[in-house]
């Protein structure tokens, strides 16, 4: 698979959408609407890039956000949709129920957890765990996802508060996300707030103070993986998104967003859809 990605002519028909390059040609006859289930992370994300891939393609997006815990969960409980886009242990999980084609998984991104604080609050340092613990300890107040949500980073942070031995002492000035609000909530704590999230949550937001990555030793790393439904029929529509948030104009915007991308696509061939890429 080359980065320059060429989506073909389906069905006799004479287009043809050049993701990689400067030229755009004119939509497909037979444009789809796409659903996506997708984690709140590539939220941000799509912001950047679901105009030119609407535009340079002629298909629709549609989104329903939740955390990366809840897809599993709405998953197992019988939701689909087009594209599923979560965390990679839960496309894991799902494709070993058979809720998910295995071989239509591909990683796109990663994504750390960092803090954030109101504009005008004093950023702390956060380059040692004893940084973080001092920074929780001096907050007014602490946000983050709730963990029984299954958000990995909320689950992630309870761990790295008990490890750090301050559960208690933080517990009363703690408040809860739903999932990918947290910087919404921080803010609307006010001065002296420190919220923690996925970076892709966080940057860019206006009145957020991006602080910085969790220090080594204490940061997770979380997949953000691409796949289908199992059994779901080929689709032209969504190989060309597929292939798109492999490309280059969805790489910059992951990398914008305080993520890692990854490139590497056998979507459109797994889904028997070899017009798709090249």
């Amino acid at each position: 698979m080359t980065r320059r990605v060429l989506l073909r002519a389906m069905r006799g028909s004479a287009f043809a959408v050049l993701i990689a390059g400067s030229g755009a040609a004119a939509p497909p006859a037979n444009a789809a609407e796409i659903r996506l289930l997708s984690a709140a992370a590539m939220q941000t994300v799509f912001h950047i890039i679901t105009d030119e891939f609407e535009r340079t393609s002629g298909h629709k997006l549609v989104f329903a956000y939740t955390t990366m815990g809840a897809i599993t969960e709405r998953v197992l409980a019988g939701e689909t949709a087009d594209l599923i886009i979560g965390s990679t242990q839960s496309l894991d999980r799902l494709a070993k129920v058979s809720r998910i084609d295995p071989a239509s998984r591909v990683t796109i991104a990663k994504v750390g957890i960092g803090a954030v604080v109101p504009t005008g609050t004093p950023k702390p340092p956060l380059a040692s765990a004893e940084d973080l613990k001092a920074a929780l300890l001096a907050a007014k107040t602490i946000v983050y996802a709730f963990p029984a949500g299954g958000g990995a980073a909320g689950v992630h942070i309870g761990k790295v508060i008990d490890e750090l031995g301050i559960a208690d002492q933080v517990k009363a000035k703690t408040r809860f996300g739903a999932g990918g609000d947290v910087t919404e909530v921080t803010l609307a704590q006010g001065q002296g707030a420190f919220g923690m999230t996925q970076i892709s949550e966080i940057v860019h937001k206006p009145g957020a103070e991006y602080v910085g990555p969790f220090p080594p030793g204490l940061q997770n790393y979380t997949g953000v993986t691409i796949g289908t439904p199992a059994g779901a029929k080929p689709s032209q529509a969504v190989a060309a998104l597929a292939a798109f948030l492999q490309g280059p104009s969805a790489a910059a915007a992951i990398k914008a967003r305080g993520m890692e991308a990854e490139t590497i696509s056998t979507f459109c061939e797994s889904k028997g859809s070899p017009a798709g890429c090249e």
